[in-house]
């Protein structure tokens, strides 16, 4: 994923480059473990495998990750990307 970065000469607002960059590594961890997080629901899905499907694993990933069981779903199916 390529970032935009520039130098930054000033205090804006009390904000300090170490903040900047502070916050730049924490949304560059957010961003790992989203691609991770996701990786793992795809991979909880045995029709991934070329299994057939199992029933109840969907409610439970969506109860798990707190998240909607159409997001997951979305998720499984490629529809909502990293």
């Amino acid at each position: 994923m390529a970032t935009l970065s520039w130098p930054i000469s000033c205090t804006i607002g009390g904000m300090d480059e170490d903040r900047y960059k502070r916050i730049e590594a924490l949304r560059d961890q957010l961003d790992d473990v989203r691609i991770r997080l996701f990786a793992e629901i795809r991979d909880a899905f045995p029709e991934t495998h070329g299994q057939p499907a199992q029933r109840g694993v969907l409610a439970e990933v969506a109860r798990r990750a707190r998240w909607s069981r159409e997001y997951i779903a979305q998720i499984r199916n490629g529809k909502a990307t990293e």
